[in-house]
């Protein structure tokens, strides 16, 4: 089945279930977060035979329409703005947030009650507001150590299996975007075979620890004898870091001299123009990382373990063993790390 039979199944077979779902996408998270939570959310409802419906027009990576800023529309789009505020996240249980000292527990207590009201609120008027009990994020229960069996679909197999389908119906460029991508991948001049890698700063020190340039150096050497490497990150001195190191390689990015690390906080507050601009250069460089003959990435950002899972097994994870891999992929990011952190040590 191709892709366009593939997106086009995956509309008859979703509008065919009367149980409906709206999924709120880019509320506060990196956008490949964001986006792995959606393709969660639909695997869930092709599961349970719930119709998937997207609300968006608020997403924090887009600056005017929301999902369709950047892609091709996949499934029926809602426009309530009470989804803005009460369709959010599934709380964390007392017991996990037990666990966070940096907060008394009065606050938190406060906290959830806060937000258990506003859950309350969101499904009186989904109620009201479609006449039928509608499911919201919060009400999503998704675990990925799982088989899914979608037959419509042609899907038959574990987590990664499945989110390799998903990612074939909904990662698909509107025309706009498509044509400055390509505009953006030419104006490099990137040779037909190159080598791929994410070396990334910003706000994803806070989570987890970071790899320095020289494991991605000695990975590249190790697994490719490419001299053109494109290098997605988000601070240009790290970049400046690697051409220093290696000056033999060629290397290639779409990171302005002016960035210094993403922090996400400040991307969602970003101008409209700007947003646009930075997004589109995110995606291009995505792109053009798809096209690589070797990608090189840790499990621990995003936009590495979105690649890494759309292409298992053919891929080189920088922190992970491949064998180890469907199973990390499916953790949280503390849980990442750790798994990263224990294969760098014993390697």
């Amino acid at each position: 089945m191709n892709t366009n039979d593939l997106a086009t199944q995956y509309r008859l077979l979703n509008s065919s279930f009367k149980k409906t779902m709206i999924y709120h996408i880019g509320i506060d998270a990196g956008f490949f977060t964001e986006y792995t939570y959606m393709i969660h959310a639909m695997l869930y409802c092709l599961q349970h035979k719930i119709q998937f419906k997207l609300y968006s027009d608020d997403a924090n990576f887009g600056w005017e329409k929301g999902w369709e800023d950047c892609f091709v529309p996949f499934c029926e789009q809602v426009h309530e703005s009470f989804h803005h505020t009460y369709n959010t996240h599934r709380l964390p249980s007392w017991k996990a947030l037990m666990k966070d000292k940096k907060l008394p527990r009065t606050k938190l207590l406060k906290w959830k009650l806060k937000v258990t009201l506003k859950n309350l609120i969101g499904k009186i008027l989904a109620f009201l507001v479609y006449s039928k009990p509608v499911l919201l994020n919060f009400q999503l229960k998704f675990n990925p150590a799982q088989h899914f069996h979608i037959p419509e679909l042609g899907i038959d197999g574990d987590y990664l299996h499945a989110f390799q389908k998903l990612t074939e119906i909904t990662w698909k460029f509107n025309t706009a975007t498509a044509q400055e991508c390509r505009q953006l991948a030419d104006s490099l001049q990137l040779p037909q075979a190159y080598a791929g890698c994410q070396i990334r700063g910003g706000d994803k020190i806070t989570e987890t620890n970071l790899l320095p340039p020289e494991h991605y150096i000695q990975l590249i050497k190790e697994k490719t004898t490419a001299r053109d490497v494109f290098v997605l990150t988000d601070d240009y001195r790290l970049f400046q870091q690697v051409q220093t190191l290696v000056p033999e390689i060629h290397w290639y990015t779409l990171c302005s001299p002016d960035e210094q690390g993403y922090v996400n906080s400040s991307f969602t507050q970003t101008a409209k123009e700007l947003k646009q601009k930075q997004m589109t250069r995110f995606l291009s460089s995505i792109q053009i990382l798809m096209n690589a003959s070797v990608f090189i990435g840790s499990i621990t950002a995003g936009p590495s373990l979105f690649l890494l899972k759309k292409f298992y097994p053919s891929i080189s994870p920088a922190d992970c063993s491949l064998k180890d891999f469907p199973y990390a992929s499916t953790l949280p990011i503390p849980g990442r790390g750790q798994v990263a952190t224990e294969y760098i040590r014993r390697h």
